[in-house]
């Protein structure tokens, strides 16, 4: 084992991929320790202890493994980006969105791999304020109906259950939430005054669950940007329902922009949102990139992208 492995760090949300996540860190752990690194496997309860530790923690590690969702490998990014430590994302929450866009496995064993077979290059990272996301931030309806699912601990853990819940949750929210306006800008152009539903990619968003933004990219430097503007109740759960069942004509009603910057106007106040482009050394499985800009190329044409100066 190349000595640049030597101290290798498992970070794990207990609670993630319905309970399973703790399992997948011990097992890995023991597959590294056999293949001579030394393992730290750091367990935390809920992400501000986790951003807490990224934000401070030094930089003794030579690789960091992270078992989770989304929200869990954002948080233990922060780390990987201050110390320019290889990243190594293992999917085992709900959305699993940023680490499946370039084919990693929750596979302790395959993961084990990547110390020997892998590749590190320098990916993209989006950040809101002073948080620093992976996969997307969204505003308006789609948020509203995310926060009343994962309200504290009563989210289900049962991933069929949680993808009910959203389903079911954003059916009622359809007719029971009020649609605030929002206003966007991108790279300093008004995109919307007065939408009612953005959300800001940096990879494909809600991809099956309801794809969004299917030309994202986290390797151009660029997010890509999903607007439904201004529009009636009905109006935006029929465009939902065009784009959940890829109905001919689904992008119509709706518009998809590419920036860098993005400011985001709401009731709670302006937020800026700005990619950090090559920020995050990830170890990758060999050829990931490759097959990601072919990816790319597919699906590039399945929607109006306007490209806002």
């Amino acid at each position: 084992m190349p000595t640049r492995w030597g101290s290798v760090c498992i970070v794990v949300t207990p609670g993630s991929g319905e309970g399973r996540a703790r399992g997948v860190a011990r097992r890995l752990g023991r597959l590294l320790r056999r293949r001579g690194s030394a393992v730290t496997i750091r367990a935390f309860d809920n992400l501000a202890s986790l951003t807490e530790w990224a934000k401070t923690c030094g930089p003794e590690y030579s690789a960091l493994f992270c078992v989770g969702g989304d929200a869990t490998l954002s948080a233990a990014a922060v780390l990987a980006r201050r110390h320019r430590i290889p990243f190594v994302p293992i999917p085992n929450g709900f959305g699993n969105l940023f680490a499946r866009v370039f084919g990693h496995s929750s596979s302790p064993r395959r993961a084990a791999r990547l110390l020997d077979e892998g590749e590190i290059r320098m990916v993209d990272v989006g950040v809101a304020g002073d948080e620093l996301f992976l996969s997307h931030k969204s505003y308006g309806f789609l948020d509203q109906v995310q926060e009343a699912v994962e309200d504290g601990r009563r989210q289900p853990r049962d991933r069929v259950r949680r993808l009910l819940a959203y389903y079911g949750t954003a059916i009622r929210a359809v007719w029971s939430t009020s649609l605030a306006p929002l206003g966007v800008e991108v790279d300093g152009a008004l995109a919307a005054d007065q939408a009612v539903l953005v959300t800001v990619a940096n990879v494909e968003t809600y991809r099956d669950f309801l794809n969004l933004t299917p030309a994202a990219s986290p390797i151009d430097g660029r997010f890509d940007v999903f607007v439904i503007p201004r529009t009636s109740k009905w109006g935006l759960a029929w465009r939902l329902l065009r784009l959940k069942l890829r109905l001919p004509g689904r992008w119509k009603g709706v518009s998809l922009y590419r920036g860098r910057e993005v400011v985001v106007v709401s009731e709670a106040g302006r937020e800026t949102l700005r990619v950090v482009r090559r920020a995050l050394p990830l170890l990758l499985p060999p050829g990931a990139i490759e097959r990601l800009k072919r990816r790319q190329v597919e699906v590039g044409e399945d929607g109006p992208l306007e490209t806002v100066a």
